[in-house]
């Protein structure tokens, strides 16, 4: 398990490269602003793209077949990325397109991983494992752009992406020495059609909409997907209405970054003290609180401390979240379930930053109460579902854990 976990936590420190090497050139190749956004959000577009038989797939051969050919892949596309731009032949069309097929790629590993960490652990221990690939996560989104800042000044930018394809290279090397220890199961006889995709997912879709808990837990994320969307909104609000420094701004999105690391390293002691559902809830509600505080900064101490706060208690209740669905859902149904509820997830985001948007611009380009007002939406939320479902299924949680 050990082994497995650390090759995940290198491969994550490639996910922080890839975060903001691709972009970067994507900007240096065109001087284009639209261009390095589209490069940034090729695991969200990759996720609209094949959200829908990602979990299929899973299901189908098997999470760990998918995360050998995915890691091979990636490390592929990130060394042919290096070898374009080394001999000048890279050039946007093919770094747009290298980029999203990477993004596809981690769709499926990320879908994969879920099954394969449950199917590595013990109830007891899902939620530890998950909180220590949440912490390599956390740090990789801090290491990451810093190597790729050291790599950029003494080496070039390009050896980034040779960086990024090794740790694929090594997360490949994990996954084998683990599943050469487990034997695998066959792979399917008949071929996977489209008619087959479409069939499996709403298949995934029923089951998940069978389960009462899982539809409230369901829902209440896409509330708070939406409503927390106004975070996009904390680089204008603390540059731009609070007027704080480039530097004091940096400051106050590391001290989120700290709040995340905070968040996965005690929500494994939380989640046994306190239970998952209730842990969930309370982390709801504490993140829409300190969204909502947001709204009352006047200095960076107190930004800096609201964020720390608001990314703690998001991080816990993502983790509590993650693994409440690996308990519940079926081994079977679990790389559908996953995938349905990330496609969900991510349907709202968008919407949320849009609306958020337009009503800061229609109060005067001043998001205060933007942030006020998401902030009540998701810790009211939580209190409803709570109310409405989550309640009822403490006791079913509490003795998971046992």
């Amino acid at each position: 398990m050990r082994i497995f976990l650390g090759g995940q936590a290198v491969s994550l420190l490639g996910d922080g490269l890839a975060l903001l090497v691709v972009p970067l050139l994507a900007l240096e190749l065109s001087s284009s602003p639209v261009i390095s956004g589209i490069s940034a959000a090729t695991v969200t577009i990759g996720y609209l793209c094949v959200g829908v038989p990602a979990g299929v797939v899973v299901d189908r051969f098997g999470p760990w077949r998918v995360l050998l050919v995915m890691d091979a892949l990636r490390a592929c596309l990130f060394a042919a990325m290096y070898a374009l731009a080394v001999t000048d032949l890279l050039t946007v069309p093919l770094l747009l397109a290298l980029g999203l097929l990477a993004g596809a790629s981690h769709v499926f590993f990320e879908t994969a991983l879920t099954v394969t960490v449950k199917d590595l652990c013990a109830d007891r221990g899902l939620l530890r494992a998950n909180s220590v690939l949440e912490m390599s996560n956390q740090l990789a989104l801090i290491l990451g752009p810093v190597t790729v800042g050291a790599l950029a000044a003494t080496v070039g930018l390009d050896a980034a992406l040779l960086a990024n394809a090794i740790t694929f290279l090594v997360s490949l090397a994990s996954v084998l020495a683990v599943w050469s220890h487990r034997s695998p199961p066959p792979l399917p006889a008949s071929p996977l059609r489209m008619r087959y995709i479409w069939r499996e997912f709403r298949d995934g879709l029923r089951y998940l909409l069978s389960i009462r808990i899982l539809v409230v837990l369901t829902a209440l994320q896409m509330v708070v997907n939406f409503g927390l969307a106004v975070e996009k909104l904390l680089f204008f609000y603390a540059k731009d209405t609070l007027g704080l420094a480039t530097s004091l701004v940096s400051v106050v999105v590391a001290a989120g970054g700290v709040g995340g690391l905070a968040g996965a390293l005690t929500a494994p002691r939380l989640g046994s003290r306190l239970g998952h559902l209730p842990l969930f809830t309370a982390g709801v509600v504490l993140s829409g609180i300190a969204t909502a505080a947001m709204s009352l900064a006047h200095t960076w101490p107190v930004l800096a401390a609201a964020n720390a706060v608001y990314l703690w208690a998001l991080v816990t209740a993502s983790l509590v979240n993650r693994t409440q669905r690996q308990l519940m859902v079926r081994d079977d149904m679990l790389g559908r379930v996953t995938s349905t509820v990330k496609l969900l997830f991510l349907a709202v985001d968008p919407i949320g930053v849009l609306v958020a948007g337009s009503v800061a611009l229609a109060l005067g380009g001043d998001p205060r109460l933007v942030f006020l007002g998401a902030g009540t939406l998701v810790a009211g939320a939580a209190v409803v579902a709570w109310y409405s479902g989550l309640r009822g299924y403490r006791r079913a949680a509490m003795s998971n854990l046992r």
